[in-house]
C-alpha cells in the first residue's frame, strides 16, 4: 500500500515542503517564510499580477509586460484583449507558464480584477505559505507533517483530507525524511539507476536531454540487460523530472530494445511510469529511437532558479545563487540553535552573502524573537564570496 506524505518546514526565511511516497522523495516546493507571503513575487503559473506593458510588437502579435520579476514577461495579443493593451497601461494579468531559460513568464490578460496598486507587482489572494504548499504538491496525501503549530492549525481550518500533525525535532524535518539528501542530489548531473548505470541530465535552452548512460555493466544476456536498465531508467527518469520540476521538450535516449516481446513489455512499463509525471503528452519515438514528449511549466525547475552561471573557464558551469546560500545559512543557524539550547553561535559568511543578508535583517530578528541573543554573524572575508561557516563562539 503507498503511503503519501508531505512535510512542511517553516523557517524564518523560507517555507519548503516535500512529498515523500513509500519513503521516497518525488517532488519540492519553496515559499516564503509565513507572514511574508505579499513579498514572494516569484511569477508561478496561476498567480495574479499588475504589469506595465512595456512594448507591442505587432509583427510578434503581443505586448512584452514588466510584472516586476525584472524579465519581460510574453502576453499574446487577441481581439479580445487587444483594445485594452496600450503601452504604458497598468493591466491585470494571470500567469500561465512561468520564466524560463532566461526568458520571461507567458500570461493572460485579466479584464475584470481589481488593480489596487500603481506599480508592478503580485496581486492578491496570497494564501498561507504553508496552504500553499498543500495546494501546490500536497494533493491525495495522506498525511501531512509540519514543524509549526500555527501552521498545523490553519492547514487544519481548511478541511484538508489528511492527517495532520506537529513534529518538532532537533534536526530538520527534511534530515528526519532523508528529503534533504535527494534535494542536495537534484542539482548533479549525474543520476544513479538502481542497480547500476546513470542518467545524464541536461537542462539546456530549448530542451532537457537525458542519457541512459549504461555504464560498464555486463551480463550473459545483453538483450535482457538493456531491457531491464531501459524499464528502470524509464521510472527513475519520470521521478527526476518530477524532483527537479522539470517541465517543457523532454528528450530520453534509452537503451535499443530490439527483440518485439521485450520492447511491448519496455514501452507498457513506460507508459506507466509517464503516469507519474502530471500533464505529460505529444509522447512519440524518433526513427532514430529518441523518445520524446512534453510536460507542463508550473514553475521554474530546481536548477534553473537556485542557481546561476558561473564564470568557469574553459566553459561556464553553475553555481547556486545568493538567496540560496543565505536561505541555507540561516536555516543552517536556525536549527544549531534549536538543537542546542545553551550553545552562543557564530555565523561566519563571505562577503557577497554578508551584505546579502545584512539587507534582509528580519531574518536574524524573528530567530532573536524565537532563541534569543545566542548567536552573531560576522564577515570574513578568508571564506568563499557566497560561503559560510557556523560554530560555537
Amino acid at each position: 500500500m503507498n503511503t503519501r506524505t508531505l512535510i512542511i518546514e517553516c523557517g524564518v526565511a523560507e517555507t519548503r515542503a516535500a512529498l515523500i511516497e513509500n519513503d521516497e522523495t518525488l517532488r519540492f516546493w519553496f515559499g516564503s517564510a509565513r507572514g511574508d507571503e505579499a513579498e514572494d513575487v516569484v511569477p508561478r503559473a496561476g498567480r495574479n499580477f499588475a504589469g506595465r506593458v512595456r512594448t507591442i510588437d505587432r509583427s510578434l502579435n503581443a505586448a512584452f509586460v514588466d510584472v516586476g520579476d525584472g524579465l519581460d514577461a510574453y502576453l499574446p495579443l487577441t481581439k479580445t484583449n487587444a483594445p485594452y493593451i496600450t503601452e504604458g497601461a497598468l493591466i491585470g494579468v494571470v500567469v500561465k507558464s512561468p520564466p524560463r531559460q532566461g526568458k520571461g513568464a507567458v500570461l493572460k490578460y485579466l479584464k475584470d480584477i481589481d488593480i489596487a496598486c500603481d506599480a508592478p507587482g503580485r496581486l492578491a489572494p496570497f494564501h498561507d505559505a504553508a496552504i500553499e504548499a498543500v495546494m501546490a504538491i500536497g494533493e491525495g496525501v495522506d498525511e501531512i507533517v509540519i514543524d509549526d503549530g500555527r501552521a498545523s492549525a490553519v492547514v487544519k481550518s481548511i478541511g484538508v483530507k489528511a492527517d495532520i500533525s506537529y513534529e518538532q525535532h532537533s534536526v530538520a524535518l527534511f534530515e528526519v525524511h532523508d528529503a534533504q539528501s535527494a534535494l542536495e542530489t537534484a542539482f548533479d548531473r549525474y543520476a544513479p539507476l538502481p542497480g547500476g548505470g546513470n542518467l545524464v541530465i541536461d537542462e539546456v535552452q530549448a530542451l532537457t536531454a537525458i542519457d541512459v548512460d549504461t555504464g560498464a555493466l555486463s551480463a550473459s544476456s545483453p538483450s535482457r540487460l538493456r531491457e531491464k536498465i531501459a524499464i528502470t531508467a524509464a521510472y527513475e527518469a519520470a521521478r527526476q523530472i518530477c524532483l527537479r520540476n522539470i517541465g517543457g521538450h523532454i528528450v530520453i535516449d534509452f537503451p535499443s530494445v530490439s527483440d518485439k516481446a521485450a520492447s511491448a513489455r519496455f514501452k507498457e512499463e513506460l507508459h506507466k511510469a509517464m503516469t507519474r509525471i502530471d500533464g505529460a503528452g505529444a509522447f512519440s519515438f524518433s526513427k532514430s529511437g529518441l523518445f520524446s514528449f512534453t510536460a507542463p511549466h508550473h514553475a521554474q525547475s530546481v536548477h534553473e532558479r537556485f542557481t546561476d552561471a558561473a564564470p568557469v573557464a574553459p566553459s561556464p558551469g553553475r553555481r547556486f545563487t545568493l538567496d540560496w546560500q543565505a536561505k541555507s545559512a540561516i536555516r543552517s543557524l536556525e536549527h544549531r540553535l534549536r538543537a542546542a539550547p545553551r550553545a552562543a553561535l557564530r555565523l561566519r559568511l563571505g562577503l557577497s552573502l554578508h551584505d546579502y543578508m545584512k539587507a534582509r535583517g528580519m531574518w536574524f530578528d524573528r530567530l532573536r524573537e524565537r532563541y534569543g541573543p545566542r548567536f552573531d554573524s560576522v564577515a570574513d572575508n578568508k571564506i568563499e564570496e557566497r560561503g559560510f561557516e557556523l560554530s560555537e563562539q
